[in-house]
């Protein structure tokens, strides 16, 4: 089953993805089988729920992979320290790629780095205004403005961009 999984591209995935190949197995037997190939070091288990193929080929961007396959119901976007650090607009580098999402908050500690999703109750029809999705990682991705606009709203990291805002004035680099 691992195997068919790397063939098709899936590196990651839930209990439910492995439950629809065995139907006629009970849960307690496939959560059996899963800790004994988690025991053999077969499969890492990333947070509650998930779970990673050791011996699959993984994507260029795991952590924005894993982000969907944590968040496969929620709809969310990059923003916040992760997207302003990339644009040079705060020089600290965030120690974990931060969403916006129209699920629950969350931090999640992967073998591959730390995700956080920060909810915002932003209406539904809005949500994704302003944001463009990137083909490369598979995610969407708010433009500059909004991520600005997103740390005021969730009151994050305002000091280290407006200290870097000073610095951009003032001709230092």
């Amino acid at each position: 089953m691992l195997d068919f999984f790397d063939s098709l591209g899936i590196w990651a995935f839930r209990l439910n993805n492995i439950r629809m190949y065995f139907k006629d197995e009970n849960e307690k037997s496939l959560q059996v089988a899963l800790n004994r190939h988690i025991k053999n070091d077969i499969i890492q288990k990333c947070s509650r729920g998930v779970y990673i193929n050791k011996r699959a080929k993984k994507p260029l961007f795991c952590l924005e992979s894993l982000a969907g396959i944590l968040r496969d119901n929620a709809t969310f976007y990059l923003s916040l320290e992760s997207l302003l650090s990339e644009l040079g607009l705060i020089s600290q580098f965030p120690n974990r790629l931060t969403f916006i999402s129209q699920g629950r908050s969350g931090v999640f500690n992967t073998p591959y780095g730390i995700i956080e999703f920060v909810h915002s109750a932003i209406d539904a029809k809005e949500f994704l205004r302003d944001c463009f999705f990137d083909e490369k990682r598979k995610i969407y991705i708010a433009s500059q403005n909004r991520a600005i606009k997103d740390i005021y709203k969730h009151n994050r990291s305002i000091d280290l961009y407006e200290e870097q805002l000073k610095k951009d004035k003032n001709g230092f680099a």
